[in-house]
């Protein structure tokens, strides 16, 4: 078994606190909280949960009619919140 060079702590913390994985997180949290600006008041009352997951935005959406609805809108969305955050976040939207 080859034996590896030691790191320092102050390294781990580095490889731990990576600045990508932390931009990631904070630009996910950012189009979370943009969701009411893009698809304005009626939608987001009717949005009772939204998250992202692997680079997909997860919506869960009251209204059966509205969700068939924007499905069909789903790419012009996805191209909106990753405009406004200003990174590309999310790949695709789920509406359940």
């Amino acid at each position: 078994m080859k034996r590896r060079d030691p790191k320092t702590i102050g390294e781990i913390m580095q490889d731990y606190l990576n600045p990508a994985s932390l931009d990631r997180s904070v630009n996910e949290r950012r189009l979370e909280a943009l969701w009411p600006e893009v698809v304005g008041p009626y939608i987001n009352r009717l949005t009772l949960q939204r998250y992202v997951k692997n680079r997909v935005l997860h919506v869960v959406i009251a209204s059966a009619p509205l969700r068939n609805d924007l499905m069909l809108t789903r790419s012009s969305l996805v191209r909106r919140l990753n405009e406004i955050t200003g990174a590309d976040v999310i790949d695709d939207i789920a509406f359940r």
